[in-house]
């Protein structure tokens, strides 16, 4: 995400039509893991399943409880929302694909919408991974192809209730909910949020991503006010024309995220955020076709408030971050130069937060700090081209340094939009800088609890980074991980 906005669109001319609401209403539902079709090697990072015949699209509108099957592959029409206080279920294994914007009924971009009061229960498993993509043919799929998801909570922020970036008016008019309550996320009450607890488990989430103007956009993972009941773990976004994953208020915490060559930011931090993410890692492509790279292409970024910017001290975004590897470009670098934008971890607006134990590189500029709230850096290890910034502990600049030999990692850079065979690997060389440091983990003075909740998962690994040593077993698996999805036959 850039700097918001300082206003919307003026209100599109509201279009009511009439809305058929489904109500505990179940797709044929199938028991079993149903495997499927896979590929036995975990090297090749194909998903190999193809997507069922049996294709349905779903309404524009969920007003009641509704199970998607993994025997049929279901169709975003333009927006959907869930509403009516209702629960989406995805079995595992199931696939749903969003239609261009162009070829919408509509015109309207496709993205799944859950309102305040709902919730939406997608657990894949490792074998059977719940995939949202493109209905483009393999090889077709393009960054914005559809516009993701988008989850909204009662969980806390720090500007009160208010509406959903990315959303134009006549998005929800148009099909006879109001606007703004049906898109808006936040309250001053609760931090739990559990009476619409939602789970995301072992999905992927690709070519999402719209912009509705400029610094107003929607997002792979878009959760606004998104309690500490829902629980985000084994997430895959990739090649969005957006952000990755932004975080606007709420204190749900998550592990195991995965960021692959997105446009803009990775991790979006923004309304007084306060959760806890460990074990998550980006990488930047440089052969992601157009839109490319927006203007701030940033690892991290996390903003007080925005749209309008301003400051407010009562509740600050502070995450508390451990446990990431964050990788822009290897040279050559492309786009990603200068000095306002290609910044590996950047806190502004006034925000907090820990960064720690953490590995950063490829960008200009591994880390800038422009606030005046209190913010820790702590055990990090960055590479830099031009300047390394104030989040590590030791770090190495140089503006024509090879950033993979910097960093000292397996093959973190081998990533290619079209290849199908290229498969980074983010694990260390043993006794390199990601390797343990006796100086560097602390965790005891990461002020567990957080001030967003209970941190009843966090882990104590005694590396920096995602994942461990070369030779230690990867958490990003094939199939429910899959670096070459443009090639997948789905």
């Amino acid at each position: 995400m850039n700097f918001k906005s300082l206003a919307l669109k003026a209100l599109y001319a509201p279009i009511l039509v009439a809305v058929s609401l489904s109500s505990c209403k179940k797709d044929n539902a199938v028991t079993g893991d149903n495997k499927g079709d896979f590929s036995k090697s975990s090297s090749a990072y194909v998903d190999s399943r193809v997507a069922p015949s049996v294709t349905r699209v779903l309404p524009n509108v969920i007003g009641g409880n509704r199970t998607l099957s993994r025997d049929t592959t279901y169709i975003l029409n333009g927006p959907t929302y869930v509403t009516n206080n209702s629960t989406l279920t995805i079995q595992s294994g199931t696939f749903i694909k969003g239609r261009l914007t162009s070829t919408t009924t509509t015109g309207q971009p496709s993205y799944l919408l859950i309102t305040k009061g709902s919730n939406v229960q997608a657990v894949g498993t490792s074998s059977q991974p719940i995939v949202f993509t493109s209905i483009a043919a393999a090889g077709a799929r393009r960054p914005g192809d559809w516009a993701g998801v988008v989850i909204l909570g009662n969980g806390l922020t720090n500007a009160g209730l208010r509406p959903i970036e990315g959303i134009a008016p006549a998005y929800v008019s148009g099909f006879g909910l109001p606007y703004p309550s049906t898109i808006q996320y936040g309250t001053n009450v609760s931090e739990d949020d559990a009476a619409a607890a939602s789970r995301l488990s072992f999905v992927r989430i690709e070519y999402a991503g719209a912009v509705l103007e400029a610094d107003n956009e929607l997002n792979g993972l878009t959760l606004g006010g998104v309690g500490s009941a829902t629980t985000l773990d084994h997430i895959q976004v990739s090649y969005g024309a957006d952000d990755a994953f932004e975080f606007f208020g709420g204190s749900v915490n998550a592990k195991y995220l995965i960021a692959q060559g997105n446009n803009d930011d990775d991790f979006d931090f923004d309304q007084g955020y306060q959760g806890t993410i460990q074990y998550a890692v980006s990488v930047k492509d440089a052969s992601t076709p157009a839109p490319q790279f927006s203007s701030n292409p940033n690892g991290i970024e996390s903003n007080n408030v925005t749209a309008p910017v301003v400051t407010i001290n009562s509740r600050l975004t502070s995450p508390l971050l451990t446990n990431l590897t964050v990788l822009g470009l290897n040279p050559p670098r492309g786009p990603l130069t200068g000095t306002t934008y290609g910044i590996g971890v950047l806190f502004r607006v006034n925000s907090a937060g820990t960064f720690a134990n953490s590995v950063v590189g490829g960008f200009d500029i591994g880390s800038s700090l422009a606030s005046a709230a209190t913010t820790t850096f702590q055990g990090n290890f960055g590479q830099a081209f031009t300047t390394a910034g104030p989040a590590f502990a030791t770090s190495s600049v140089s503006a024509t340094a090879n950033a993979s030999v910097a960093l000292r990692l397996v093959n973190p850079f081998n990533i290619a939009f079209t290849g199908s065979t290229a498969v980074p690997d983010f694990r260390y060389a043993a006794g390199l800088p990601a390797a343990p440091s006796a100086s560097g983990f602390n965790y005891a003075g990461l002020a567990i609890p957080h001030p967003g909740g209970a941190v009843t998962a966090l882990e104590t690994p005694s590396y920096r980074g995602a994942f461990g040593a070369a030779a230690s077993t990867r958490w990003d698996v094939a199939p429910w991980v899959s670096y070459n999805s443009n090639a997948n036959a789905y």
